[in-house]
C-alpha cells in the first residue's frame, strides 16, 4: 500500500501538484476534546469494571458457600447448585462481552465520543487544504489520502468507461 502511495506521490510531483501531509493521530492527541473524551471513557470503564468485580465477588461467595454446604446436600441439590453456579458464571461472561467486548457498550461509547472529534479534524484538514491550495493531503497515521480536490476525482470517467463495456475481463 505504501509503495502505491509513494508511486502516486512521485508521479504527481512531476507536475505542478501541491501535496501536503498531516499526522492526524498527533493532531487528535493535542486537542482538549480528546483529553475530555479520554476522561469520560476512563470513568465509564472504571464503572463497568467495578460492576464486573462485584459480580465476580458475588460468584466467589456463592461458590464458597456451596463448598461449605455441599457435604450436607443430597446429589440432586448438588446438581442444582452446580447448575446455578454455572449459569451465574455465564451471566458474568455475557456481561463482560456485552459491556467490554469488541462490540460492547464501552467500544460503542468510545466511538460516539471520538467520531465528532475525528470529523472535526477531517473538516479542518479539508478547509486548510482548500484555503492553502493543496491538491492532496496525505495522512501519516492513516496511510492514505485525507483530502483531494474534486477536480482530481475520476469516478464518473471510470463509470463511463465501464458502461461502454470496452474493458475485458
Amino acid at each position: 500500500m505504501k509503495k502505491i502511495i509513494l508511486l502516486f506521490v512521485l508521479s504527481l510531483s512531476l507536475s505542478e501538484t501541491k501535496i501536503g501531509w498531516v499526522d492526524s493521530q498527533y493532531i487528535f492527541n493535542q486537542l482538549d476534546e480528546t483529553r475530555e473524551a479520554q476522561v469520560d471513557l476512563e470513568k465509564k470503564q472504571r464503572s463497568l469494571e467495578a460492576e464486573l468485580m462485584s459480580m465476580v465477588a458475588t460468584g466467589d461467595s456463592l461458590y464458597q458457600a456451596f463448598q461449605k454446604q455441599a457435604p450436607l446436600m443430597g446429589p440432586d441439590m448438588i446438581k442444582l447448585k452446580e447448575q446455578e453456579l454455572f449459569e451465574y458464571q455465564q451471566k458474568i461472561e455475557m456481561f463482560q462481552m456485552q459491556k467490554m467486548g469488541p462490540e460492547g457498550e464501552l467500544y460503542t461509547f468510545y466511538a460516539q465520543l471520538i467520531a465528532p472529534i475525528e470529523k472535526k479534524i477531517l473538516d479542518a484538514i479539508a478547509k486548510v487544504g482548500n484555503e492553502k491550495g493543496y491538491d492532496y493531503i496525505l495522512d501519516a497515521s492513516r496511510g492514505g489520502i485525507v483530502h483531494a480536490l474534486d477536480s482530481h476525482k475520476l469516478d464518473e470517467f471510470v463509470l463511463d468507461e465501464l458502461r461502454k463495456g470496452n474493458i475485458s475481463e
